[in-house]
């Protein structure tokens, strides 16, 4: 239900705070695990560290934290730059904004399916 005294571009403002925040609170545990992964891969050499990515639990707990990681940031900037540039320059940061998030995201995925196929064991 929306309200006839709210304008549109304040509910969709209000909705991009509310996924700001549950993206920050799907990154809480996500990055946690990862302070905890770094301490155990710190004594570890490379191809120890390669054969502990490859394991699909680990995979994918990186690959879900490039992607959400990704995403608030694309959220965060995004609010910034509708808060401080306007007219034809804030639409084209904006679409600068999206196509890098998605480039960093893409490239952080397929580096994580990358290494992780490649420690694959034989047969697997």
């Amino acid at each position: 239900m929306t309200s006839p005294h709210v304008k549109t571009s304040e509910m969709t403002g209000a909705w991009i705070w509310i996924k700001e925040r549950a993206s920050a609170l799907v990154l809480l545990p996500l990055m946690l695990w990862a302070l905890v992964a770094g301490a155990t891969l710190a004594g570890l050499d490379h191809a120890e560290t390669l054969a502990w990515l490859a394991q699909p639990v680990n995979a994918m707990l990186v690959a879900v934290g490039i992607l959400v990681g990704v995403y608030h940031l694309h959220l965060g900037l995004r609010a910034i730059i509708e808060d401080y540039l306007h007219g034809s320059t804030g639409k084209l940061v904006l679409m600068l904004n999206l196509l890098g998030c998605l480039a960093l995201a893409g490239a952080g995925l397929a580096f994580v399916i990358l290494i992780a196929l490649a420690q694959a064991p034989a047969g697997a």
